[in-house]
């Protein structure tokens, strides 16, 4: 690895430093030794500075994305559960329970989310028949 050879101004042992590097940790000593990088090295220093920057601000994002998945499934989830709620007087006590108990589970409906379309086009068909008749 590229880098020049300097004395830990501690304990006078030899220390490689990287080229780039502006701290170092003394394998003898273990004291912290910061340098001052050279005219040639400053870019080297300002493009790892930026990577990392550009890793921070990547991270950032995924958790603000994350989080923002999070807040819009818990609003689709009380968006259904007063789909659901409401439904009880269409679909009935036990069918209306049903929906319910999906919504807050999550379990799988017709797309793998947990919808009530088909509980409500059963409902709707069940009143259908019941007008009909």
């Amino acid at each position: 690895m590229p880098g020049k050879t300097v004395k830990c101004p501690n304990c006078a042992a030899p220390m490689l430093v990287p080229l780039g590097e502006v701290e170092l940790d003394c394998e003898f000593c273990d004291s912290r030794v910061r340098f001052v990088p050279g005219r040639e090295e400053l870019e080297v220093v300002r493009t790892r500075e930026e990577l990392k920057h550009r890793e921070r601000v990547a991270a950032h994002q995924a958790r603000l994305r994350k989080q923002l998945e999070q807040e819009e499934g818990e609003r689709w989830r009380q968006t259904a559960a007063r789909v659901a709620i409401s439904a009880v007087p269409l679909l009935g006590r036990a069918a209306g329970r049903g929906a319910f108990q999906a919504v807050l589970h999550r379990s799988p409906g017709c797309l793998g989310c947990g919808c009530l379309v088909p509980l409500l086009v059963l409902g709707a068909l069940i009143a259908t028949l019941w007008r009909l008749a």
